[in-house]
Order: C-alpha cells, then structure tokens, then sequence
C-alpha cells in the first residue's frame, strides 16, 4: 500500500543580499528586499497554482527599467529552475510565458487606448478600461492562471465598474438604483459580500438606534436593538461606550459653560482667563483628556460662527 504524501510548501527565503545568479546582483532598487516566494506543490509533486507565483514574477518585473525584459525574463527562468523540479518547473515556466504575454498585451491594448482617446478626444472611463483589461488577461492565461491570480481582483473591479454605470444612468429611480447596487454585490467573493452584508446591517441598526432615542427609548431598549444584530458580549461593549460618551459629553458641555463665562467676563484679563480656563480643565478631565480639549474648542468655536 503507497503512504499518501502530504502537500508540500517551498519559501525559499532569498533576499537581495544573498541572491546569487549567472545575471549578476539584482537592480539597486530592489536593495533590502526579500523575494516573496512561495510555492506550493501538491502530493504528486504537481504545481498548485496559487497568486504567490505572480508576487514572485511581479517581484522582478518591478525593476522594469533599470534591465531590459529580457534580462528580467531570464532572471526569473533561472530562479524557478533552481528553486523547483519537474514537474512543478515546467510548469512554473509555462505559466511565466503566459503571464509575460499577457503584459506585453496589456501594453499594446494600454497604446491603442491613448491613441483613441488622442484621436476622439474623450477619456476612457473605468468601465472600458477594465473590460480591455480582463479579456487580455483571459485570452493570454489559462482559466486555473487566471482565477488564481486575477479571479478577485476581476470581479472587484467589475462590482466598482456596475455601481458606476448605475450611478451614471439618471432614468433610474433611488429604489431602482438600490436594487443594481445590491445585484452588483453578488459579483464580489463571498468574503468581501459578508463584509458588505455586515456594513448595510450596520448602518440600518445605527439608524434604528438614532431614531429610537429620538422617541424616547432607554439604554435597556437600546440595548435589546443591538441583541437582535449582535451577540450579548458586543452589545454589552457597545452599552459601556455609550455610558462613557454620555459621560464624556456631559463634561464636556459642563466645560463649554464654564469656559464661555470666563472668557465673557470683562473683569477678567487675558492672564486671568487663561488661568481659569485650565483651572476648569484641571477638574473635569485627566491629562490625557485635556490634550483633545484645544482641537475640540477650535471645532466648536467655529460651529458657533457658522
């Protein structure tokens, strides 16, 4: 009976000072560097495909400029040969061609877009610019490259691009618009849905809260509102952080009274004002509380002269 091998992870740790290579020392802007490189074999020995191989090829491309891209290509060649064997490496080296081929097709796609946008005139808004964008990296890599390093950063990017075609679009109503937004969240993963989920069910409690208050409810009201969203230990948090700000606003207007007496009483001088003041601040709050107190006067004051 075969023992069933494990999936095997390779991080070689490689940085600029100990890279050694027939191409001679890596470009001055990468000094004090570490390759990010990370790779990640299954039990047969087989490349699993993760977006670690793009941060490594990412890494060289980055001295773009300062070595032609063929020295950089050859720089990368080298360093899946001897960091991988086959049949990992072949396979390393065939996504690297894939993904050098889509770059040098994002820059021509990158040329003909300057050259229409010179010719008519307009720029290219978002939504052009990402659809030229996903199908050049779809025709150049395979469905397993692609997913793995681009499948969330395309459907971020088509989630930004649908909100700004209905933020666009003025025949729509509020209702309407509400409607694609929440439609467009389904092309997020599933990580980054929750997220949104959880933000909206935020923001609808907030509102319940505010407007509760407003009619009167007490903090055991409050506190029964934010059960319903949350578990009782988060609830009880945010219970203590509204105490301490009730707190804290009281204080605080406690001061602004005092303050606006001394400073409007003529009797007083300048000197005498000043000492008062901190005198006030001295009794209310600690020391940590009174450095917040300057931003905080300057914030009111100019309210008050709106």
């Amino acid at each position: 009976e075969l023992e069933d091998k494990q999936p095997v992870l390779l991080t070689p740790n490689i940085d600029f000072e100990n890279y050694h290579s027939t191409l001679g020392p890596l470009p001055k802007s990468l000094r004090g560097t570490r390759i990010p490189a990370a790779f990640e074999l299954d039990s047969t020995g087989h490349l699993v495909i993760t977006s670690s191989l793009k941060s490594v090829i990412e890494y060289f491309l980055s001295a773009t400029g300062e070595e032609s891209i063929d020295t950089i290509v050859s720089r990368i060649e080298e360093f899946l040969t001897r960091q991988l064997e086959d049949p990992a490496r072949s396979e390393a080296l065939e996504i690297l061609e894939q993904y050098i081929s889509y770059k040098e097709s994002l820059i021509d796609l990158e040329k003909n877009l300057a050259d229409n946008t010179q010719l008519s005139g307009q720029s290219s808004d978002y939504q052009t610019m990402f659809q030229y964008r996903r199908e050049a990296r779809m025709n150049n890599l395979s469905p397993e490259v692609y997913d793995a390093f681009f499948g969330d950063e395309d459907k971020a990017d088509s989630y930004t691009a649908s909100l700004l075609e209905t933020g666009r679009n003025k025949t729509l109503t509020s209702e309407e618009k509400d409607a694609l937004y929440l439609a467009a969240e389904q092309l997020l993963p599933p990580e980054q849905q929750a997220i949104k989920q959880a933000e909206r069910t935020r923001k609808t409690l907030n509102v319940d809260i505010a407007n509760a208050r407003e009619a009167g409810a007490d903090e055991e009201q409050i506190f029964q509102l934010r059960s319903q969203v949350y578990d009782y230990e988060t609830a009880e948090r945010f219970a203590v952080a509204d105490k301490k700000k009730a707190q804290w606003d009281a204080r605080f207007q406690q001061y602004r009274q005092q303050r606006a007496n001394i400073l409007t009483n003529d009797g007083l001088s300048d000197t005498d004002k000043a000492s008062e003041i901190l005198a006030v601040q001295t009794s209310l709050f600690t020391q940590n509380e009174q450095r917040r107190l300057a931003t905080l006067d300057k914030i009111q004051d100019n309210k008050a002269q709106l």
